[in-house]
């Protein structure tokens, strides 16, 4: 690939003003603190540019889109407590490459190579992007966030706001209004109010009585000794998991990433041997309406215990809504009161609960999909590398780029328990439990069998 052209480009806001930071915010801020110092902890979303648009026409929206939302020309500083100052003018860096062999492959390229490339948050605006071009003539872009600005949700809403608005471009029409949304100060001021403080208590309250009720740890004991690399994700791509899904889903009435998160939960007790899994489920918190579009940091990570006994696996699905809604509906509390109530628990009980097993679904949409004819065989990869160092567990539920109506499973590990083959088991035995499912009701205590 050749090397990309940048360009700075100048944007202005409505607004410079200095608050305390979110509890997302703070969120990440812990989470960067834990990884060496300059470690990148970025999203990346690509995104089509219409026909008919410019290099300056990339380069106007995409200032223009930076002044819209207050998380992009955000800086922090950590004195006496996280502080979020909001620029009201300022640079981006915006690359350009521009050649004639560009593709998928090269969009893909610039999309890892934003996303490990580290931010000052201290002093640059939180958002960059990086502009794919055939002889001058642009046909995508990849725009890019600092975990601490935005989420993967609010980065996706980015990458379709900005495809619109080059889409309207195109047409000659005026970009079109964002829809209305809480900027971070505003979220930040809302959490330090009366009614943010009760939600916080009831949050807090949620914390405390499930993590006092988590096992240790999930895992009884080691399989074996660490492989080379110690953590190993792998991802099952699946139409036959995506139709079962969403089939199971109208048929127990409930949403299908409880169905998914079921699913992950009963296999993982299936490994595990217990009847009760600890997870930590990350939560988006869009629930209230000015949170929906919002561009910020809100997803946050709340404790669930979930019942996987059965004895069928009907019976896991609902206990598993219940136990999940109950986690969602809490999920927005200042990350550093939770500590402290680990910290207590900690000292209460000899040492943490489990903490190091996580389950997400980020699909953009999962409404219903069908698949016409038969559907295609699924498909087994490994990552070549993980950012997930120092989970035991981590099952996410996402799309397959490329593929729709397929689901993509996947599942990063500690290979000190569970190995590569342990890894691939689990994965093609929740796929095989939603096929299953969809004939007869499974009985999960025969599942430990085969994990």
């Amino acid at each position: 690939m050749n090397d990309l052209t940048w360009h700075k480009v100048p944007f202005t806001g409505t607004r410079a003003e200095t608050g305390p930071a979110t509890w997302g915010q703070r969120q990440v801020w812990r989470d960067l603190r834990q990884m060496p110092d300059g470690t990148p902890y970025n999203v990346a979303c690509p995104l089509a540019v219409a026909e008919g648009i410019g290099l300056d026409d990339v380069l106007e929206s995409t200032a223009e889109l930076v002044g819209r939302h207050e998380s992009l020309r955000t800086v922090f500083t950590d004195e006496g407590g996280l502080t979020q100052r909001v620029l009201a003018s300022g640079e981006i860096l915006v690359g350009i490459l521009d050649d004639p062999e560009t593709g998928q492959e090269q969009v893909d390229a610039l999309a890892a190579r934003l996303r490990g490339t580290d931010f000052d948050h201290a002093a640059d605006a939180p958002f960059r992007a990086a502009v794919a071009a055939r002889d001058g003539v642009p046909y995508a872009v990849v725009v890019c966030v600092t975990h601490l600005a935005a989420d993967l949700q609010s980065t996706r809403l980015l990458a379709a706001e900005l495809e619109r608005m080059l889409r309207c471009r195109a047409e000659g029409g005026p970009s079109p209004e964002p829809a209305p949304a809480a900027q971070p100060l505003d979220v930040a001021a809302a959490e330090q109010s009366a009614s943010g403080r009760r939600m916080e208590s009831a949050a807090l309250a949620h914390v405390r009585s499930t993590l006092s009720a988590f096992p240790r740890a999930n895992f009884p004991r080691p399989a074996g000794p660490a492989q080379t690399p110690r953590y190993r994700q792998a991802g099952l791509g699946s139409y036959v998991a995506a139709a079962a899904l969403d089939t199971l889903a109208a048929r127990y009435r409930v949403g299908s990433s409880t169905v998914a998160l079921a699913a992950a939960a009963t296999m993982l007790g299936a490994v595990t041997g217990r009847q009760e899994v600890a997870l930590l489920l990350v939560a988006g918190n869009r629930i209230p309406a000015e949170l929906r579009h919002a561009v910020g940091t809100l997803t946050q990570d709340v404790p669930a215990l979930i019942e996987v006994a059965g004895p069928a696996f009907s019976d896991v699905i609902q206990a598993t809504w219940k136990s999940s809604i109950r986690a969602y509906r809490h999920g927005r509390f200042d990350p550093d009161k939770a500590w402290d109530i680990i910290a207590e628990l900690g000292e209460e009980r000899g040492g943490h609960p489990e903490l190091r097993s996580f389950f997400n679904d980020y699909r953009t949409n999962s409404a219903p999909v069908t698949t016409p004819g038969a559907p295609a065989a699924s498909e087994l990869r490994w990552a070549d590398d993980t950012d997930e160092d120092g989970v035991t567990f981590f099952a996410q539920v996402g799309d397959t780029p490329g593929h729709p109506g397929s689901v993509l499973l996947s599942l990063c590990a500690d290979t000190t328990y569970m190995p590569p083959d342990a890894i691939e088991r689990y994965l093609w035995g929740v796929e095989r439990l939603l096929v299953d499912q969809l004939s007869r009701d499974v009985q999960v205590a025969r599942l430990g069998e085969d994990a």
